[in-house]
């Protein structure tokens, strides 16, 4: 589906995502997690709309889950004890940290799926290009890589079912053969493209000077705009976090900060940083069904 935020200048564009995935992990305050992850999620029904709960049983919610539990199995800090576990104490302050931990990482998780749609090859080539040409094009070579393996390898298993050697039918011997026939079919397959991807690389010319990237986008008004609205947003979090308007601690024992009403204005400032790519999209529809109506 595409995204209005799909527009914004890369530079721009990277700056958001960097903040959105650092201030999690950062700050680790359970207010601003939970902020942070509502905001993920909302932005990511905007963009793969019902395939986003789908993404987010499948892999988001199972390790929201196993991050969750696995914590205060192994970490045995805090000073309030609920239970044992074989002589090892389960305390609470784990626990919370535990479950602050798995949102943290839920939250990194979603805001990672919004940036795989955002951020394709070409803008990732326009915005290292020029300072790391060799990393820009592994990570773009990466990113285009991932959806083709994983094509082929659909097609791969569809043409094996039609001939009967499929990995969902026999014993499990038959399926692990079927399962090794596809590997190396993919490998084979890997392997062909990336001679092929050398020699169409050479011959249109890749390592000649100057290099451009092929798209250009320039930087306009709107993305003057939205990098305003994104430097307030930085520069007021970063502000309450020096002031420890926004502080947490867990271990030996929980505290918070107070819960004043300039930390609720900072976490609404917090939230609006992050809900940039969800106003743009709202603004988009309303504007489209105000074009709709007029028809």
């Amino acid at each position: 589906m595409r995204d209005a935020f799909d527009n914004v200048n890369p530079v721009v564009a990277f700056v958001f995502f960097v903040f959105a995935l650092l201030m999690p992990m950062l700050l680790l305050h359970p207010v601003m997690l939970g902020i942070s992850l509502f905001c993920a999620v909302v932005w990511l029904f905007f963009i793969k709309g019902r395939g986003a709960f789908m993404y987010l049983v499948k892999f988001v919610i199972p390790i929201t889950i196993l991050t969750a539990i696995l914590n205060p199995v192994f970490n045995h800090a805090g000073v309030t004890i609920l239970f044992y576990i074989r002589d090892n104490p389960v305390t609470r302050e784990s626990i919370i940290y535990g479950a602050a931990s798995a949102v943290m990482l839920a939250s990194v998780v979603t805001w990672f799926a919004c940036f795989n749609h955002i951020f394709t090859s070409d803008k990732t080539v326009y915005l290292l290009g020029r300072f790391a040409p060799g990393l820009s094009l592994i990570l773009s070579m990466s990113l285009r890589f991932v959806p083709l393996f994983t094509a082929q390898a659909k097609r791969i298993a569809l043409a094996q079912r039609g001939a009967g050697m499929g990995t969902g039918g026999g014993n499990i011997i038959a399926r692990a053969k079927s399962g090794l026939s596809i590997i190396s079919s993919l490998i084979t397959w890997s392997l062909e493209s990336s001679v092929t991807t050398a020699d169409s690389m050479r011959a249109r010319g890749y390592g000649l000077h100057p290099r451009r990237s092929f798209a250009n986008y320039r930087f306009d008004k709107r993305d003057a705009l939205i990098g305003s609205a994104l430097t307030l947003g930085i520069v007021a979090t970063g502000l309450a976090a020096y002031l420890k308007l926004i502080s947490v601690r867990y271990f030996p024992s929980i505290k918070l900060n107070e819960a004043s009403p300039l930390f609720l204005a900072f976490c609404a400032v917090y939230a609006l940083t992050l809900l940039i790519p969800v106003t743009m999209n709202l603004s988009e529809a309303l504007k489209w069904r105000s074009l709709r109506s007029k028809i």
